[in-house]
């Protein structure tokens, strides 16, 4: 916490004191929360510098690796706790996506963590989601010769055989055996492969996320990345 900020808590605090308790309490809960975002902050950059990575604490380019939502869901849209590095031979991209939601007179924050893996070249959107009841009733998604696959996944992109190219019945097969497919979503989308789930960046958990998404990329026909 740099001097200044610190000087300009502490004003903040001694003008609420003057306007009573509630102020008061007000003042110290910005304080406090001030101070375990900076904890939180140097617990990241150790773990990056542990681990060979970069960190910011936040970098609004992060937002551009997608265009789908919850990427484009609500508005003031930021990025947080941004981490870039290498694994297993690809770029891995890891922040925290925050926006809001308005509704009438509420406002609620979401947070979801974005883990990607950099693909061998650009290619277009395949979203792979898990069916519900209200996506089986108003989502057209592309349709599988598997019959247990169709019940259980919803596959959406604008190119039907970029879609079957990538998911041909080996993989299909390994996405129904793979208890980790039955919850994680993933999605092809430009330069990355990605997934993302609700919550805030958990640095425990970013490995697991990024060795899944290896897996999907190694179910990927070499030449997925050759055709034009």
């Amino acid at each position: 916490m740099t001097e200044g900020v610190v000087i300009g808590l502490y004003v903040s605090l001694f003008s609420l004191v003057c306007l009573g308790i509630p102020g008061t309490a007000i003042a110290l809960a910005i304080y406090y929360s001030h101070r375990q975002r900076q904890r939180h902050i140097a617990a990241l950059a150790a773990w990056a510098a542990h681990h060979g990575f970069q960190y910011w604490p936040q970098d609004q380019s992060a937002l551009g690796l997608s265009r789908q939502p919850p990427f484009t869901t609500g508005s003031g849209h930021e990025a947080l706790d941004v981490l870039r590095g290498t694994f297993r031979g690809t770029h891995l991209h890891c922040f925290r996506l925050r926006y809001h939601v308005s509704s009438g007179e509420s406002d609620t924050t979401h947070d979801y963590q974005v883990v990607a893996i950099s693909l061998p070249a650009m290619r277009p959107l395949l979203d792979i989601a898990h069916e519900t009841a209200l996506s089986r009733r108003f989502d057209k998604d592309i349709a599988f010769e598997n019959r247990a696959f169709n019940d259980k996944f919803r596959i959406m992109s604008p190119s039907p055989r970029y879609a079957h190219d990538v998911i041909h019945p080996r993989t299909m097969e390994w996405m129904l055996a793979d208890p980790r497919a039955h919850t994680i979503r993933w999605r092809f989308e430009g330069a990355w492969l990605m997934t993302f789930r609700p919550g805030r960046l958990d640095p425990a958990s970013i490995f697991y996320y990024a060795e899944f998404l290896h897996q999907v990329l190694d179910q990927v026909p070499a030449h997925v990345w050759s055709d034009g």
